[in-house]
């Protein structure tokens, strides 16, 4: 039966859920952290007025229903929450997460964009019920890579999975046909990487690598992404924190949102990816321009090793806990190099 239609702008709008977190202690690498002379970076900044920019965009969207392509039918909601860990104990949690629900999502919209609406036999929003008789969502089961179902004149996008040269996981936004990569998707463990390194994330200044801080040494890791893949355009989350940006055409210049919530509504973070993958592909109307930065207070100072201890416990706990890791009675205290899988790309 053809899946009903579905109003991009309403089915975008639904915010993430909430997923509990409980990361063991000494998550992430452990390594030091190597030099970088090939870095061409010399300056970042926040992204000025980038909500606003989501949100107008989202505001032209089609309001008719759009039907999606027959093999890449958009993922139902509430079916697919019930398939994904309710908590993240590791970043293959995280990435399930992620292909399960707001990637899958924005990459069957990007497709149902490419399809020939006339050619798409309609199905009346007013008959799209679940099996239970209740009004359905407009989503089916969860799908990151659909049937084959012949169709000569739609290339559908999607993410696909990569790892990086050391292991860590990644999403790749491609259309089918080609290898060119719009978009990458990466994720870092919330455990070692704390409010106050996406604080020191999202900044504007000078850029100049550091060893001993998270963010500096973050900036170096998506830069190093993107040079690899060949792209220009990023997303960062651990679930609960969201952020977007890209570079320009050297490398030499990045810019970066502010930190978008899981939860955040008006624009949501589906709205907001659809709209980051739109920009990717130039069909936005987002400009990237450069900010004088002399002057500027000089960013990313060393700092000790932030992190954040399992969920639920107490601070008499975590102190216990530090104190066991002291007397080599238990895990080891994370040290400044810990931030995901591994510490270099």
């Amino acid at each position: 039966m053809p899946q009903p239609s579905i109003q991009l702008k309403k089915y975008l709008c639904t915010p993430l859920p909430t997923l509990r977190e409980q990361y063991p202690p000494g998550t992430g690498g452990t390594g030091p952290r190597a030099e970088w002379p090939q870095g061409t970076l010399k300056g970042v900044q926040v992204i000025d007025g980038f909500v606003d920019g989501v949100r107008e965009y989202i505001d032209q969207l089609p309001t008719d229903p759009v039907a999606p392509h027959p093999a890449h039918k958009y993922p139902k909601f509430v079916q697919a929450i019930t398939t994904v860990p309710q908590t993240l104990r590791s970043p293959s949690d995280l990435q399930k997460c992620l292909s399960t629900l707001p990637l899958a999502a924005v990459s069957t919209v990007l497709t149902a964009l490419e399809v020939d609406q006339k050619a798409v036999p309609a199905v009346p929003v007013a008959q799209a019920l679940d099996s239970a008789g209740y009004e359905s969502d407009g989503g089916e089961e969860s799908e990151t890579h659909a049937q084959t179902v012949k169709d000569d004149k739609t290339k559908a996008w999607h993410w696909r999975y990569n790892k990086s040269p050391l292991g860590s996981g990644e999403f790749l936004l491609v259309q089918e046909g080609t290898q060119e990569v719009k978009l990458v998707v990466r994720t870092i463990n919330s455990s070692a990487f704390t409010p106050a390194d996406w604080a020191e994330f999202v900044v504007t200044g000078k850029y100049h690598y550091v060893t001993k801080n998270k963010a500096s040494w973050y900036w170096s890791r998506t830069w190093g992404a993107c040079n690899r893949l060949k792209c220009k355009y990023w997303i960062l989350t651990d679930w609960q924190r969201w952020s977007f940006g890209c570079f320009d055409d050297a490398l030499e210049h990045g810019w970066v949102s502010p930190v978008m919530a899981y939860d955040a509504v008006e624009p949501s973070v589906l709205q907001t990816i659809f709209y980051w993958a739109k920009t990717s592909m130039g069909q936005t109307p987002f400009q990237s321009s450069k900010k004088n930065l002399l002057g500027t207070t000089e960013l990313f100072p060393a700092n000790p090793a932030r992190r954040v201890s399992v969920s639920g416990r107490s601070p008499e706990m975590n102190a216990a806990a530090t104190l066991r890791a002291a007397s080599g009675s238990h895990v080891k205290v994370a040290n400044e190099s810990d931030i995901e899988e591994s510490d270099a790309e």
